[in-house]
């Protein structure tokens, strides 16, 4: 039988337990909050194009993933920092609308992130992963997605997605409006 003291017992333990998480993130949570990037440098030499719609971007992908990174990160980006990001493409997967429809492929980009310090220091170092496009439930939706998608649809939202997650991985969540907010002043 619970007393009544058990169950504030339990659930200061489960308090202290969330409170107690380690924060996965390599960098503190001050570093986070005044981290100012200098510049921003992309490179995909060497990365792996998995596909025929993938090698068609193989000239642009370093110079568009450098784009939508600095527009993530606008609110951070010169604004006299010092620290640096350099980010390497590592796979690239880009899948028709057909393809993605039926399930038979998905698109995907992959890459290392790695921040670093103004002495040169490695200060954290991230995996991003990101997916565009599923399979349709229906045969109308398998119809509609075939014609519909376009690898360069899937190219765009892989870019937008990186970005994004990238961010979320180097400085932590958004509150809810911050992201909006953060476009609307940028």
């Amino acid at each position: 039988m619970f007393h009544r003291r058990h169950l504030i017992a339990l659930g200061f333990a489960g308090l202290l337990a969330a409170c107690g998480t380690p924060d996965p993130n390599p960098l503190s949570r001050t570093a986070r909050s005044e981290l100012q990037l200098a510049d921003i440098m992309v490179t995909a030499e060497g990365a792996g194009f998995e596909s025929g719609a993938a090698r068609d971007y193989t000239s642009r992908i370093a110079p568009d993933l450098d784009a939508a990174l600095s527009r993530e990160f606008a609110d951070r980006l010169g604004r006299g920092g010092q620290w640096r990001m350099l980010v390497e493409v590592s796979r690239v997967n880009l899948a028709g609308g057909t393809a993605t429809a039926r399930g038979r492929d998905q698109s995907r980009l992959s890459g290392a992130v790695r921040v670093i310090d103004p002495t040169g220091a490695l200060r954290g170092s991230y995996t991003v992963q990101v997916l565009a496009g599923e399979a349709a439930e229906t045969r109308t939706g398998t119809l509609v997605g075939a014609v519909t998608n376009s690898a360069g649809g899937y190219y765009r939202d892989l870019l937008a997605a990186f970005a994004r997650d990238t961010r979320e991985q180097v400085l932590g969540g958004d509150l809810p409006g911050q992201r909006l907010v953060r476009r609307m002043s940028n």
